[in-house]
């Protein structure tokens, strides 16, 4: 059978079995595949700790072209992300990021910019462990932004979805199902769009124009924080198939 190599972002692993693990990855050459690592679970396993979630791997699997399961031949870990690991709020918000791509992405779907994007993230958690949950937060749903974007789901944020005029004001409205922005003059005609600043809308532009490395240099007050994620997380349930589940350790 040939073999599959690529770069690897690991998203999920659960038990398979009395001794194997089934690990989700999302590679930069294949997409979104499952593999099955046998003997995973064993105490002299060659997979021991190189199977956990939020790691960057050098992956090789094995299987028939376009079959839904692969057989893992090696997973090298080449960026374990440890300092991510070790933070209650960093790990947090890296399981609602992995969700995101395992509920969304689909299998064998190539998403160059999605993995480059999650990747990013990843890093600017694991550097910057100790800037605290806002800024986390921000980086969270400016990356979920992104992400949407790459699977087809950028909302339009420069003009009014409704009459295609450019934003002008301090407030405007956003509704998910229709995709975007709503400016003030429609807002009242649009009862499903969220009020909202124009404050958070800019950001929100501007996340979306701005390389996922560097938007760990941005930072919003709290009200337009609450704006942002309230307008994500609206975009996000309007298109995953199912709440993200990981939102709850976010509260806590």
């Amino acid at each position: 059978m040939p073999l599959y190599e690529s770069p690897a972002l690991t998203l999920r692993s659960m038990r398979l079995g009395e001794a194997d693990k089934l690990v989700t990855f999302f590679t930069l050459r294949y997409g979104k595949i499952k593999a099955v690592a046998k003997g995973a679970l064993r105490t002299k396993s060659r997979f021991m700790g190189r199977l956990e979630p939020f790691s960057l791997v050098s992956l090789i699997v094995f299987g028939k072209e376009k079959t839904e399961l692969y057989s893992l031949n090696s997973s090298d870990i080449v960026e374990p992300f440890m300092a991510l690991r070790s933070g209650l709020d960093a790990i947090s918000l890296a399981y609602v990021s992995a969700e995101l791509v395992d509920l969304c992405q689909r299998e064998r779907d190539v998403n160059k910019h999605g993995f480059s994007a999650l990747l990013s993230l990843w890093r600017s958690l694991n550097s910057n462990v100790d800037r605290g949950k806002p800024q986390g937060k921000l980086l969270l749903r400016l990356f979920e932004l992104k992400y949407l974007a790459s699977i087809g789901f950028a909302p339009m944020m420069t003009h009014c979805i409704d009459c295609n005029k450019q934003l002008r004001g301090a407030e405007a409205g956003f509704n998910a199902l229709k995709g975007g922005v709503v400016c003030i003059n429609c807002l009242p005609a649009d009862p499903m769009a969220l009020r909202t600043a124009m404050g958070a809308v800019k950001l929100m532009s501007r996340g979306l124009l701005t390389p996922m490395e560097k938007l760990s240099r941005l930072s919003a007050a709290p009200l337009i924080l609450a704006d942002v994620e309230r307008m994500v997380n609206d975009l996000v349930g309007a298109h995953a198939p199912r709440k993200i589940r990981s939102e709850l350790f976010l509260n806590l």
